[in-house]
């Protein structure tokens, strides 16, 4: 996102207050605008459908479905993500930008192949309408398709672009819902997610048109991405164990006693997943902070201080530099971890007042300020992650994502299935995380003049891979 962050920079070092407001919110639905939108578009009409007394039955259907492409969409394009995030960097620092727009219509594709066999295995016994099942997986195509482009979309520095396509979608979206379901008397979860799929598409379109008038040439090369999977496999498992981190206490919650099988199909937990629901949203504003403070504020230190080591300054000059790295990264993040915490309260207060008028019972309340709670070590525990790649510190990455996916899933299934105790879990497993992740990247940054100067190798060779050399053998590589 560092391109979007130096746009962001030119408004948040302006001296108006209303530049800084700008820049806060063009970062908010640059960083988090497809899963807050989602989230926002899912509440609504949830409490829509709600109003039109629509069954219970049919409510717990669209839910399901809207968890699964949203929780799964995020797991099958995870690993993906990492690995393209690298490749686009690397191609665009070495001004070979015509590899970056066949990387987009082949990742497009290997997705949409992988996500439809998912799909066909998950429906075969389903006995819920063809209707259904199509709208649903055209849903969970677009969210991934989404998820890529995103990721491509920061290369663009126009995040006014991408505010205005995101929220032309939501509206169009909106009103698409209510036309089908009010005027049109046709109140069911097909119409929503029709509703959904035309909002989305328009997102989907937009932000591909504005990637591909970037990104000109086409070298036609599309699977030359795959290289990176062999060169860089860490990167893979780490989008794959990050996105497993957030929702493992979920998926182990649904082997308990308070799981069902909704539509004869979707196996959930209700009961947890609601609370968790909004409790998540918590999480959103330090992925915001992230962007503004560390993508610039911090982001200037840190390309002073290895500038200083590839032009050869005094040895003096880079400690110099990375002594001021190190105080501006400590006051960032406790910047950041004390409005998370602000922000944790917030959440506290309005959860205990709102909550119980969309239906909540006093257990899942109590789910839902632990979860809370947890979610402000969670923060701490994804800003450590970006940091650590940031540094490329692939391995401490790995061992942090990795660490919090397991415990999240272990720790919650046995409080889940030993003490019928839901959210601890998920607590506790953040605490530890968090714990877990301070230790590597104060290791990491007491070991970075070593990591810096000694670990690269004196010449660089580049290696054919075995990747490379099949897609030239099948002739996929020019």
């Amino acid at each position: 996102m560092a391109g979007i962050g130096f746009q962001l920079k030119r408004l948040y070092d302006q001296s108006s207050f209303f530049g800084q407001l700008r820049a806060y919110g063009y970062s908010s639905i640059t960083a988090v605008g497809p899963m807050f939108l989602s989230i926002l578009l899912i509440t609504a009409s949830r409490e829509w459908l709600l109003f039109l007394d629509v069954a219970a039955t049919e409510i717990n259907i669209y839910m399901a479905a809207v968890q699964y492409t949203f929780i799964f969409s995020q797991l099958l394009t995870g690993g993906f993500l990492f690995t393209i995030s690298r490749f686009v960097a690397d191609q665009t620092f070495l001004e070979k930008e015509e590899h970056v727009l066949s990387s987009l219509y082949g990742l497009i594709s290997l997705v949409v192949l992988i996500g439809f066999v998912m799909t066909v295995v998950f429906y075969a016994g389903s006995p819920l309408p063809f209707s259904y099942k199509l709208v649903t997986y055209l849903y969970f195509t677009q969210l991934s398709v989404i998820w890529i482009l995103s990721m491509y979309v920061s290369a663009l520095k126009d995040y006014k672009k991408i505010v205005k396509s995101y929220l032309l979608g939501t509206i169009v979206a909106a009103f698409f819902i209510w036309l089908l379901t009010g005027p049109l008397d046709s109140a069911t979860p097909t119409s929503v997610f029709i509703g959904l799929n035309i909002g989305f598409f328009i997102i989907l379109i937009r932000l591909f048109r504005d990637i591909h008038n970037y990104f000109q040439v086409n070298d036609r090369n599309y699977f030359y991405f795959l290289v990176y999977l062999e060169k860089y496999p860490l990167l893979f498992l780490i989008g794959v164990a990050y996105y497993f981190g957030l929702y493992g206490h979920n998926l182990a919650t649904w082997f308990g006693d308070r799981a069902i099988v909704v539509g004869e199909t979707f196996l959930m937990a209700p009961y947890y997943d609601t609370p968790v629901f909004y409790a998540y949203l918590s999480v959103l504003p330090s992925l915001v902070l992230f962007m503004v403070t560390l993508e610039t504020t911090f982001y200037t230190t840190y390309k002073k201080y290895y500038g200083r080591i590839l032009n050869g300054y005094p040895y003096k000059d880079i400690q110099n530099a990375k002594q001021e790295m190190y105080r501006t990264l400590g006051s960032e993040l406790l910047f950041m971890a004390q409005v998370q915490m602000l922000i944790t309260f917030i959440f506290l207060f309005l959860g205990v007042r709102l909550l119980p008028f969309l239906g909540m019972t006093q257990n899942q309340i109590d789910i839902y300020i632990i979860v809370v709670l947890g979610s402000w070590f969670l923060s701490l525990i994804i800003t450590f992650f970006l940091i650590l790649l940031y540094f490329d510190e692939r391995r401490a990455a790995i061992s942090l994502t990795g660490f919090y996916a397991v415990a999240s899933f272990t720790t919650t299934l046995l409080f889940v299935l030993g003490f019928d105790m839901y959210g601890v879990g998920m607590f506790l497993s953040s605490v530890l995380g968090f714990l877990w992740g301070a230790r590597l990247l104060i290791r990491s940054l007491n070991d970075i003049d070593y990591t810096t100067f000694c670990s690269q190798p004196i010449v660089y060779q580049e290696i054919t891979t075995k990747t490379e050399r099949f897609l030239r053998r099948i002739g996929s590589l020019s």
